[in-house]
């Protein structure tokens, strides 16, 4: 881990499991670190440290080497102490530009509302009369949405929206429901039926796209309901 203290009460901590590339220029050296892409124009979350002249490599090795070990580190802009590596001056910049991917699946239990990026990979347990509305589109998000028990009264809804809030015809694939397979296209609500889907029906949502526009591909979404009806397409 890569902590960066730009001021007394400013910085940004990067993880060393994600560095991805190096750029080294006069008196600069820039490391890169990935992210959640988005469409065409992917960002990158990128540390950039001012050297000595002819002194690029040397440093671009001594910060690889930091990366690598993957130790807690303090890059300190305000007392000058970057970590054993003499060559440098100072933080050009560190600047944080995505979501942090999400190395493993974790679990969230919302309730209704519009999902984060930041929750990207995980397992949601749905409740019923809950209403989850899937964020911005951009590539590389995915979601799976699971019953732990058989849906209540009033079932629960998924929907894919162009902001966050407004909903928009953004799904397409394929749904197994009752072992009969049931294809997705140009819909915005996925809906676990009241009282008919059960324990175990899931449906997953990647976005392959970061396109808002109506009755385009963006979210693939598959999924698995076992009783005819347990989930319905609007």
């Amino acid at each position: 881990m890569i902590i960066v203290k730009t001021a007394s009460n400013a910085g940004a901590v990067f993880n060393s499991r994600d560095f991805e590339s190096m750029n080294i220029a006069a008196t600069l050296v820039t490391a890169n670190f990935r992210t959640v892409d988005s469409g065409d124009t992917p960002t990158r979350d990128a540390l950039a440290l001012n050297c000595t002249a002819g002194t690029e490599h040397e440093v671009a090795r001594g910060l690889a080497d930091l990366i690598k070990s993957e130790r807690t580190v303090v890059l300190d802009d305000v007392t000058n102490d970057f970590a054993g590596l003499a060559d440098v001056t100072s933080v050009s910049a560190a600047t944080i530009n995505g979501v942090p991917v999400v190395a493993r699946f974790h679990v969230i239990e919302p309730a209704t509302g519009t999902l984060s990026a930041a929750d990207s990979g995980a397992i949601v347990i749905v409740n019923d009369d809950v209403d989850l509305k899937l964020p911005t589109p951009a590539v590389g998000l995915e979601y799976t949405f699971v019953l732990d028990a058989a849906m209540g009264a009033n079932g629960a809804t998924i929907t894919s929206t162009t902001d966050g809030s407004t909903a928009e015809e953004l799904f397409f694939g394929t749904i197994d429901i009752n072992n009969s397979a049931t294809p997705v296209a140009d819909r915005d609500v996925l809906t676990f039926a009241a009282s008919t889907a059960t324990e175990g029906d899931f449906i997953e949502c990647k976005c392959v796209s970061s396109s808002t526009t109506g009755n385009g591909p963006t979210w693939f979404v598959t999924g698995v309901g076992d009783a005819t009806g347990s989930i319905t397409l609007s």
